[in-house]
């Protein structure tokens, strides 16, 4: 009988010996390495570099259109959390060494959430936490809600985001302070940032001030990037431009980036239509452009083109011409829920990669990246063919 029990403890010791290392062997492999297929998702932020480990790259974030006012800030004050509408993203967003962003409500003292609907924002000074703890540095302001609640918010959000290490971009006291730059410096590379928006209200752009650089200032333009040349490694200009919800740059669009990028900017990243638009790889020598000329894409659209630099001397960039939505509330069709952030990786002066990371906006606030069919279909919106744009 004894020897029965042990023969018996035996067999099941020994069977379980087995299962644990076929189980170990499916998920790890005999020498650790994993060999269960990840998920998309986990393809786009998983065994990234620490920021830590980054000696000689930088690593920067564009996003698309931040709203924090109407249901966004219905959101945050029901669960009292600023941080909410980043909580399933934040991974990305603290990845990088820093994110770039079009902040579209002001801040103010006002605890007022605008209803659903309504085209005056406002975010109570407290929600910009979110921005804080999520790795922004630089936030354009220029667009046509600049001036939802007034001068004072203005200044206010101005104000607000400096005292918390963001710089504000595009709008100021003046023209000069609207069209000042803002230069972030990591690990020797300075990176310089400016922007401008087609309307500082929400009229279409019929009113003019002082408040708010403007895409139709192609003198200031050119002036802004001929002092950053000599002050940065790597130049940025954002413009708020476009018509909304379609996939197709208009010209002022086009004709603003083209301009940005023939002074000397590197990179032209674009907000306000509120549906991601296709990117194009632009040189001022006509044969060193991309095919793409701001059709609506079809079937018969080329492709997204690999490549963006044919050197230094010939001055070659890319334009987003929209990212789309980021944090906002408009959930009423699938193409506004949708939105790209790009991944820029530069070893000193140069652009050593970019990666298109789709993402989602659900439960009328918050941003998560997409899954691998809703990047499908993302990417297909722009006819890109891959996430990674080959330089």
């Amino acid at each position: 009988m004894a020897k029965r029990i042990i023969l018996l403890v035996i067999f099941l010791t020994a069977a379980g010996l087995a299962m644990w290392l076929a189980q170990n062997q499916t998920q790890k492999g005999w020498a650790g390495t994993p060999l269960v297929k990840k998920e998309f998702t986990e393809e786009l932020i998983g065994e990234r570099q620490l920021r830590a480990e980054r000696e000689t790259e930088v690593e920067l974030l564009l996003v698309g259109d931040i709203m924090l006012s109407r249901n966004v800030a219905s959101m945050i004050q029901k669960h009292d959390d600023p941080l909410l509408p980043f909580a399933n993203i934040s991974a990305l967003l603290k990845q990088s060494d820093f994110n770039f962003g079009n902040l579209e409500s002001p801040f103010s003292e006002s605890l007022h959430i605008p209803p659903s609907g309504s085209l005056i924002f406002n975010a109570p000074k407290t929600f910009h936490v979110g921005l804080v703890e999520n790795n922004f540095k630089v936030l354009s302001i220029a667009n046509n809600h600049a001036l939802d609640q007034g001068l004072t918010g203005l200044k206010t959000t101005r104000e607000l985001l400096a005292a918390s290490g963001i710089a504000a971009i595009g709008a100021g006291n003046d023209q000069a302070q609207a069209w000042e730059p803002a230069i972030v410096e990591l690990r020797g590379l300075k990176i310089g940032f400016l922007a401008a928006s087609y309307a500082s209200v929400n009229d279409g752009g019929k009113s003019r001030n002082d408040y708010v650089a403007r895409t139709d200032d192609v003198e200031n333009l050119k002036l802004g990037i001929e002092n950053l040349k000599s002050r940065s490694d790597f130049i940025v200009v954002s413009m708020h431009a476009g018509n909304e919800y379609t996939h197709r740059p208009n010209a002022t669009q086009q004709d603003f980036a083209r301009a940005a990028i023939d002074a000397g900017a590197d990179v032209v990243v674009g907000h306000h239509p509120h549906w991601v638009q296709p990117i194009e790889k632009y040189c001022p020598q006509p044969h060193l452009s991309s095919p793409y000329q701001g059709e609506e894409p079809t079937q018969n659209t080329p492709p997204l083109q690999g490549g963006i630099r044919g050197g230094k001397s010939i001055n070659c960039g890319l334009i987003f011409y929209s990212l789309g939505n980021f944090i906002f509330d408009q959930e009423w069709s699938q193409k506004t829920k949708q939105g790209l952030a790009v991944r820029l990786t530069l070893e000193g002066a140069k652009l050593k990669s970019a990666e298109l990371v789709p993402v989602l906006i659900e439960n009328y606030c918050c941003a998560r990246l997409a899954d691998e069919q809703e990047s499908k279909q993302i990417l297909e919106s722009i006819r890109a063919t891959s996430t990674l744009i080959k330089l």
